[in-house]
């Protein structure tokens, strides 16, 4: 089966049509083209997939649809255990407020590279007057495209082209997570005054908990040890949007070595808010795990501020700043990987690694003042006259 071409021309005997036509299925099918060339790769491309066996016949359909259809297979993935909670939570609001609106109504079969450009300059101007970050960018770009990837296998069939063929995702600079330096902690811990916001912000500062995890956590999850060295947080839970989920990714899920002072103010705050409804650490009046942003907003914001700390210190800056603890008292890398719950020990290093330079730095400082130098002459062989000389080294 090779296919033809069929040249039309339409009644002002001027303007041309081509369409490609092949046989596959035992039916002849057509498409209709403005340029010839456009007939001719699209005509080549079908017979190749005809005689592969790969061919499948596409099924156009509005765009939203199309989304509709992708977040009934999410519903479902979603009741197997395959996709978080949260995360599902996440891909329905993208189709909601990014891709039903500049997408919807455009047919699947007709949703285009060029269509795809004046999308993503759409999103490059709310990047560029900072209502959109990078990294929100590019979370929508591969999201988009897993979407459109599922459109077109053969259980769809939507659509047989990839739109978004050469749109990159965005190089986003890394910068240097913020700490608090010493003087910083002492005014945050002095400007608190309640149990609750103390062991909050202690678990944050000397646990390295996300914010999420904190919020999630739960009486049983703490184990304590002898009263002098510490214990142990295990962390099994976050909370995202008022609901108690799993944490960010399966190595989140972690147990994490605690000082005894963060035990001593967990107990105080215990003794001031006993537990009730399924144990939350930090609950409501009811009993349900407290919003991370609504304490954030409420609390954090005040304690920051009678602190005289910037606006740019927020909850994820205790967690930059227990790491950089760590890092300061000389921790290998893979236990302060470990700790944090990172995916691998090279995101630790990319994140901390100019703390882990000046630490190594200090390092070798001290062991240079160790080393013992003898006194005694050094035979140095190869002098300027080709003979052995020697050097008079004395102990510093």
């Amino acid at each position: 089966m090779t296919g033809s071409i069929i040249t039309l021309t339409l009644k002002d005997g001027k303007t041309k049509r081509y369409k490609a036509a092949w046989r596959a299925g035992g039916k002849q099918k057509r498409k209709t083209f403005k340029r010839r060339k456009d007939a001719e790769r699209f005509l080549a491309a079908v017979v190749k997939s005809v005689h592969e066996g790969s061919w499948q016949e596409v099924k156009p359909a509005l765009m939203r649809d199309v989304f509709r259809a992708w977040l009934s297979d999410l519903d479902t993935r979603q009741k197997l255990g395959e996709i978080k909670p949260s995360t599902a939570a996440s891909y329905r609001s993208g189709v909601k407020r990014h891709f039903n609106p500049a997408l919807g109504d455009y047919r699947s079969d007709q949703l285009t590279a060029s269509v795809m450009k004046k999308w993503r300059a759409e999103l490059a101007d709310k990047v560029a007057s900072g209502a959109m970050s990078q990294q929100s960018f590019n979370n929508l770009l591969t999201l988009l495209r897993s979407i459109l990837g599922w459109a077109r296998a053969p259980a769809q069939c939507y659509m047989s082209h990839d739109p978004l063929v050469g749109q990159k995702r965005l190089r986003i600079q890394r910068c240097e997570a913020t700490f608090l330096e010493d003087s910083d902690m002492a005014a945050l811990l002095t400007a608190v005054d309640e149990p609750e916001a103390n062991a909050i912000i202690h678990v944050g500062l000397f646990a390295g908990l996300r914010r999420g995890e904190i919020f999630g956590l739960q009486w049983d999850d703490i184990e304590v040890g002898d009263g002098e060295v510490g214990g142990r947080i295990r962390v099994r839970r976050a909370v995202w949007r008022g609901t108690i989920s799993t944490p960010k990714s399966k190595l989140s899920e972690r147990t994490v070595d605690v000082p005894q002072r963060v035990l001593d103010v967990l107990a105080a705050h215990r003794a001031t808010c006993p537990p009730m409804g399924p144990g939350v650490v930090f609950r409501t009046p009811t009993g349900q795990p407290m919003g991370p942003d609504a304490w954030y907003a409420g609390t954090f914001c005040k304690i920051r501020k009678s602190a005289g700390l910037p606006p740019t210190v927020g909850l994820h800056s205790l967690r930059h700043t227990y790491a950089s603890l760590l890092i300061r008292q000389g921790e290998n890398p893979k236990y302060v990987s470990r700790q944090l719950g990172h995916a691998s020990t090279s995101f630790t290093m990319d994140t901390y690694g100019h703390l882990f330079v000046s630490t190594s730095n200090e390092a070798m400082r001290r062991l240079n003042e160790m080393i013992p130098v003898p006194a005694r002459k050094l035979r140095v062989v190869g002098g300027a006259g080709g003979g052995a000389s020697t050097q008079k080294v004395t102990k510093r």
